[in-house]
């Protein structure tokens, strides 16, 4: 799949290079905004020989770049005696004409309380294997994990980890917050919150794009927090993928 990616990376390079020398720091910048308005208003009319498929075709390539460095740079949430939230959610679309749901994704995501650090990733089920997999790989162990009372997380304290989980469960049907162990998961809510912001913005995109919006979403909440921080770390990254010879 890298494979492909550099072959189609170069491709667009050689058009890049043929718009002009600086056409590459252009897209850059845009893509470090994350505005549409600065593709509209600075982007495009700076580069007029620059086709709206190239562009979303460079789009495409950074994202892979934020991926790459994603999966060679992993991390975890979490630690002992730091709550971390924990949800799924299920990313649908419609189809204009008729409405009915054409294309079902689950997402499981968590974010640690005190840092703001979090994760999301499609998930093919629900199951207590698949979402324990994922919890023992991205949440650090003595963590105090909140979350609702759904079955597949009955036995998050009993995982092999050292030093264990502990879990703290809210039934949202009572509920908001546990009156007794304070339990809640607001925080992962509003995680969502901002992430789904993304996601209407994806609209028709292709169900396999998915993971790449997800890792460009991720990030930019630990590189990208600001234009500054995005358009410099983009570069780094991209640095790092395609080292000078």
């Amino acid at each position: 799949m890298w494979q492909q990616v550099e072959s189609a990376f170069l491709s667009a390079f050689v058009i890049l290079t043929i718009c002009g020398p600086d056409s590459l720091l252009r897209v850059l910048f845009t893509f470090g905004h994350d505005d549409s308005h600065y593709q509209r208003d600075f982007l495009r009319p700076s580069l007029p020989g620059l086709s709206e498929k190239t562009i979303i075709q460079w789009y495409s390539y950074f994202r892979d770049i934020c991926s790459n460095w994603l999966v060679n740079n992993p991390y975890q949430i979490g630690g002992v005696g730091q709550h971390v939230e924990i949800d799924e959610s299920l990313i649908a679309k419609r189809k204009n004409n008729v409405g009915r749901i054409v294309e079902q994704r689950w997402v499981f995501g968590g974010i640690d309380r005190a840092t703001n650090l979090g994760f999301l990733q499609v998930v093919p089920d629900r199951t207590r294997a698949t979402l324990e997999q994922i919890i023992s790989r991205r949440i650090a162990p003595g963590s105090i994990i909140n979350s609702d009372g759904f079955a597949s997380y009955g036995n998050l304290a009993n995982l092999p980890v050292v030093p264990p989980y502990q879990h703290l469960v809210v039934i949202h049907d009572q509920n908001f917050v546990d009156p007794v162990t304070g339990a809640n998961t607001q925080k992962i809510e509003n995680y969502w919150k901002n992430a789904k912001r993304r996601f209407k913005q994806m609209s028709g995109t292709l169900d396999s794009m998915l993971p790449s919006h997800l890792d460009e979403f991720m990030w930019r909440e630990l590189y990208g927090k600001n234009p500054h921080d995005a358009f410099n770390n983009i570069i780094f990254h991209l640095s790092q993928w395609y080292p000078a010879p």
